[in-house]
Order: structure tokens, then C-alpha cells, then sequence
């Protein structure tokens, strides 16, 4: 039998069991989740998680959603995503590392995320 796919999050839990079902529509029951959840999307390059998670009133929403698409999908083919941790949470915060590399110039960064709950979904407002 095959070895499940591990998730991308770096949670040690297999993919399908991780950040597949919230990719596939289950709401993210937490920041963490979501913030998890979004790397592991930029990592697969499914830009239209990252599209339907972000909030309007972020700064990085677009309204052009065929453009957006494209720079997301550009961004997820155009970098190798090594890794993530995640250093503190608070009830609507989530400050992580992502490690990454674009060729062999690392990229990395760590962000504080803020997130809003909407309608009963977590959604990704803005980092620093």
C-alpha cells in the first residue's frame, strides 16, 4: 500500500486527512487551521482556496479574479515551499515561518496574519 501524501502545513498528518478537507470545503474550525491550510494551498498551487479565504478587506484581495489567479498560481509554481512553523496564536492571530526557496535564493518570512470570522468561516484579513 502506498505511503499517504504527507500535508504540506508540517503538521505530520497526512494530507488527506489535514488540510485536503478544508481545500475541498470544510470550513478551517480554527486560524491556525486556516493560516495551515493556506500555505498548504499555495504549496499544491490551488489559487482559488487562497481567492475564496481571503477577505474583500484585505489588501491583497483582487477584484480581477482571472488575474489573481494567475499571480497566485505564478507565485506557487515560481517557489518551493521547505516548511512551516508556527511560533504564537492568539483568538484571531496567527504569527508563523514559512520557509521557502526560489532557486537557490531563500525567501523565507515570518508574517503575523490577521483573521475574521465571516458567516461562520474563518478568512484571511492581512499580515505583517
Amino acid at each position: 500500500m502506498p505511503t499517504p501524501l504527507p500535508c504540506p502545513c508540517g503538521s505530520g498528518k497526512p494530507y488527506a486527512g489535514c488540510c485536503r478537507p478544508y481545500h475541498t470545503g470544510k470550513p478551517a474550525p480554527t486560524p491556525e487551521a486556516l493560516m495551515r491550510s493556506r500555505y498548504s494551498a499555495y504549496a499544491l498551487d490551488k489559487p482559488d482556496y487562497i481567492m475564496h479565504t481571503t477577505h474583500p478587506r484585505s489588501p491583497h484581495w483582487q477584484p480581477d479574479r482571472t488575474a489573481w489567479r494567475a499571480d497566485l498560481s505564478a507565485f506557487s509554481t515560481g517557489v518551493r515551499f521547505v516548511g512551516l512553523r508556527v511560533l504564537a496564536t492568539t483568538e484571531n492571530t496567527v504569527t508563523f515561518r514559512a520557509i521557502l526557496m526560489q532557486g537557490t535564493r531563500d525567501v523565507s518570512f515570518t508574517e503575523r496574519s490577521t483573521f475574521e470570522r465571516v458567516d461562520g468561516r474563518w478568512l484571511y484579513v492581512s499580515g505583517a
